[in-house]
């Protein structure tokens, strides 16, 4: 059994690397030039801005000021950038809240606070009403100038095992596991 697992388990861990770069070459939806945020703490990298330029094997080429080879292994996250997008939803939600809370306090105080009767709470909830819809809209607005980058995270390996090039001209085996 022994004399077995000692001829399967180093085929497998050869062929691993191979397997492992083919998987993340077609599962990498890039093309070079897009923006690319990259964290890769053994490398000084937290969410390093930069342009991807290629995959070569195990190695993530991009450009920030300087070309940048980063090793997938030590890269903890990767993320695209999946353009601009507008907040006018965030701001109609923001503006109708507000505007929901003034009108009805608006309400309240144009009815008058010693007329007021529980039996009768048309006033404030009028006033809810038209300030939230006079300012969701005005949010709505201010919203829709605003724009804000989205990104996607691209997910790496939870395991990889690859061939690294040691000093003295030998290759050694890297296994890096991500929680």
């Amino acid at each position: 059994m022994r004399s077995w697992l000692a001829v399967v388990l180093p085929a497998v861990l050869a062929f691993a690397p191979f397997t492992s770069v083919l998987a993340q070459e077609q599962s990498l939806p890039l093309e070079p030039g897009q923006r690319v945020r990259v964290t890769a703490p053994n490398l000084r990298m937290r969410h390093q801005l930069a342009t991807f330029e290629a995959l070569r094997g195990d190695t993530l080429v991009v450009t920030a000021d300087s070309t940048m080879y980063c090793p997938l292994a030590s890269v903890t996250r990767f993320e695209v950038d999946q353009g601009r997008k507008s907040e006018w939803k965030t701001g109609l939600i923001v503006g109708a809240f507000v505007g929901a809370i003034g009108g009805g306090i608006a309400g309240y105080v144009i009815e008058g606070i010693d007329d007021y009767s529980p039996e009768y709470p048309l006033p404030v909830a009028g006033g809810a009403l038209a300030g939230a819809a006079v300012m969701g809209g005005l949010g709505a607005g201010i919203g829709a100038f605003i724009k804000t980058d989205r990104w996607e995270e691209i997910p790496l390996d939870r395991l990889r095992v690859s061939l690294v090039p040691r000093p003295d001209g030998r290759f050694g085996l890297s296994l890096s596991l991500r929680f």
